[in-house]
């Protein structure tokens, strides 16, 4: 053979070599992104679910709260005091104030203005002003259920301000499926799958 021969055989060669090693590299590259869709996949909400449940049910044993009701999607509510205000009815103007929490008691959003003396990161808001419906239809587009999954939030508002007067107040914990779910809130303060309290209480009706 040929030393041109043996030169341009070197060559087929090493361009068969340098196409092999790109399949192969392609091949674990597709093997990689295929197990990593696996585990995404494979996230057990249902485990989720009940972990979050537990998780309200500790609080809801530590803190006493009794009676202690749930809406069709899973949210739970109890009303902590009546208050000794106005009566709300369907169809009010109400005013409220509310703050949020996760599971660890961090707060991730309020109405309420800390104490000068309080270092805080979270947004405050003013108190929000809605017209109250038996369906909550007329919270979906306000500050409160920004970004929020479900319906939990306003079912339990729905259900429980018409049990108390102006001055009262209502805790509403919402498990992550019916919170942010697998993300944080909009100002990354909590964790994603993170279980929700809000307190909530009526300042006035109109």
């Amino acid at each position: 053979m040929s030393k041109s021969n043996n030169m341009n055989a070197a060559k087929t060669y090493r361009w068969i070599e340098s196409l092999l090693t790109l399949c192969l590299i392609s091949l674990i590259s597709v093997f990689i992104s295929c197990e990593e869709n696996e585990a995404i996949e494979t996230i057990n909400y249902q485990e989720i679910w009940e972990s979050d449940s537990l998780t309200i049910d500790n609080y809801i044993k530590g803190n006493g709260l009794d009676p202690v009701f749930t809406t069709a999607s899973g949210a739970r509510y109890a009303i902590q005091s009546i208050g000794e205000g106005d009566s709300i009815n369907y169809n009010d103007l109400i005013t409220i104030n509310y703050t949020a929490y996760d599971a660890d008691g961090v707060v991730f959003k309020s109405t309420i203005i800390p104490d000068s003396s309080e270092y805080y990161i979270y947004p405050v808001f003013n108190p929000l002003t809605f017209t109250y419906t038996s369906s909550g239809w007329t919270l979906e587009y306000t500050s409160l259920f920004v970004t929020l999954q479900g319906n939990g939030l306003s079912e339990a508002i729905s259900a429980a301000l018409v049990n108390i007067k102006t001055g009262g107040q209502v805790v509403v914990l919402l498990p992550s499926a019916l919170g942010f779910g697998a993300s944080s809130d909009p100002s990354n303060i909590i964790s994603p799958y993170s279980v929700l309290r809000y307190e909530i209480s009526p300042l006035y009706v109109r």
